[in-house]
């Protein structure tokens, strides 16, 4: 994975498998959390993560591009 900070914008590049990994801890931790426990933990409610999950473009699993 790499993390290029440019000011306003963070641009993270990653392996597809890291992609699927981060998103799929994602959607665990919101089936998984307490509300309040997750945004004591994390920081972010809920609303802001799973907003964040749905503004993901949908990939292929078995895509090459």
């Amino acid at each position: 994975m790499q993390v290029e900070d440019n000011g306003p914008e963070i641009n993270v590049t990653m392996s597809r498998e890291e992609f699927f990994l981060v998103v799929s801890l994602m959607s665990e931790a919101l089936e998984t959390a307490d509300e309040v426990d997750f945004e004591t933990r994390t920081g972010a409610s809920t609303e802001e993560v799973r907003a964040l999950l749905a503004g993901i473009p949908d990939l292929p699993l078995n895509s090459r591009n």
